[in-house]
């Protein structure tokens, strides 16, 4: 409990007398007093020693403690492949602050919502282009501004150019 360890989460609960909460032992909350704290095994046990679950770290969600905000944010980068969107807008979408959505972005998903989001409008373009769509077109469509940093993006993601995309198609055709 005192190094935060999420390892233990799920494990045993804490419940605070003092303040009549109960939180996972990785709670980033204030160490409370020893003397102040007993161990439970399950949330069942923490409700009924009269104790409510803390809203910092949602013992009671546990192990989906991510926020209400959070999936409806994925859900919103998902079925917006072809938007580009600024971290602004996504904060607000949200209603919390961008550190916010950030840090809680890669902690469930290992990289940042821009990046992630940079990842489904790369995707989406390589399936217009599969379907014939010129690059450039499928690169403005997809929310990009720019032919070079578009190119630039899907090489880094792909590893070879958009120009490329339909050249297997055409060598099994031959």
């Amino acid at each position: 409990m005192r190094s935060k360890d999420p390892a233990f989460n799920g494990k045993f609960f804490v419940g605070v007398h003092s303040t009549g909460i109960f939180c996972l032992p990785s709670c980033r909350a204030r160490p409370p007093l020893l003397k102040n704290v007993r161990f439970y095994p399950s949330v069942k046990a923490a409700r009924s020693a009269g104790l409510r679950a803390c809203k910092r770290c949602r013992p009671e969600r546990f192990p989906d403690t991510s926020p209400n905000w959070a999936e409806k944010l994925t859900s919103y980068l998902n079925s917006h492949p072809g938007t580009r969107l600024a971290e602004i807008d996504l904060a607000r979408l949200a209603g919390v602050d961008i550190t916010t959505v950030r840090r809680n972005f890669k902690q469930r998903h290992h990289t940042t919502p821009l990046a992630w989001h940079r990842k489904l409008r790369l995707e989406h373009a390589r399936k217009l282009m599969a379907q014939g769509t010129s690059y450039l077109a499928a690169a403005y469509e997809c929310g990009w501004e720019s032919a070079s940093g578009f190119r630039a993006a899907y090489e880094r993601q792909f590893g070879r150019p958009p120009g490329r995309v339909n050249e297997h198609r055409s060598h099994r055709l031959s």
